[in-house]
């Protein structure tokens, strides 16, 4: 579960994984799988298309349950205030254990990804509906947003055309900003509105 843990966030790569613990990549495998089975950890896929040809099509681990990913990789209080360097992918899987959440309660059909081209410009939650309309999340563990942040939506609208129907930047602000056409920075708390 440490192991685990410290990828919280990332991308999924079995084989140093499965090392860590001394098994095979197959039985590394495996076990993630048994601890997706008991709603401990989520792989998120990869969002691509095929007009992307430069994507990364590896998955995403995040942890469900946001008390136990800080108590595996020893983040306190005390510990986060000092430096939040630890917080922001704890913060990401919190945020899309939230969003599986809500996903339940919702009469719409949507499938959760992540994106990540080529350049390094990704996107954390991308919700595809099942008519394909897209809408995109990235959260941010500060209190001010700037344009940048918005590269990853960007470059996913830009791939998506008239399917991206809305990109938001999630962060630990007060007040919801638009950062132009079917973009906007809006605070976590609204998660919950």
């Amino acid at each position: 579960m440490r192991l685990l843990a410290e990828h919280s966030g990332q991308l999924v790569n079995y084989l140093p994984l499965a090392g860590g613990i001394n098994v095979n990549q197959r039985t590394g495998q495996r076990y993630v799988g048994l601890l997706e089975q008991v709603f401990l950890i989520a792989t998120m896929q990869p969002w691509f298309t095929r007009a992307l040809k430069r994507v990364v099509t590896t998955p995403k681990l995040h942890f469900l349950v946001s008390g136990l990913l800080a108590a595996a990789r020893g983040l306190t209080f005390d510990r986060i205030k000092a430096d939040r360097g630890g917080f922001g992918a704890l913060l990401e899987s919190f945020v899309f254990s939230e969003i599986l959440k809500l996903m339940t309660a919702s009469d719409l059909l949507l499938t959760p990804h992540h994106f990540r081209g080529r350049d390094m410009r990704e996107v954390d939650i991308v919700l595809e509906r099942d008519d394909g309309m897209i809408a995109a999340i990235e959260v941010k563990a500060c209190a001010t947003v700037r344009a940048g942040g918005f590269a990853g939506l960007r470059a996913l609208a830009e791939a998506c055309r008239k399917r991206f129907a809305f990109g938001a930047v999630l962060y630990d602000g007060a007040d919801t900003v638009p950062f132009g056409e079917r973009l906007a920075a809006a605070p976590l708390s609204c998660l919950w509105a």
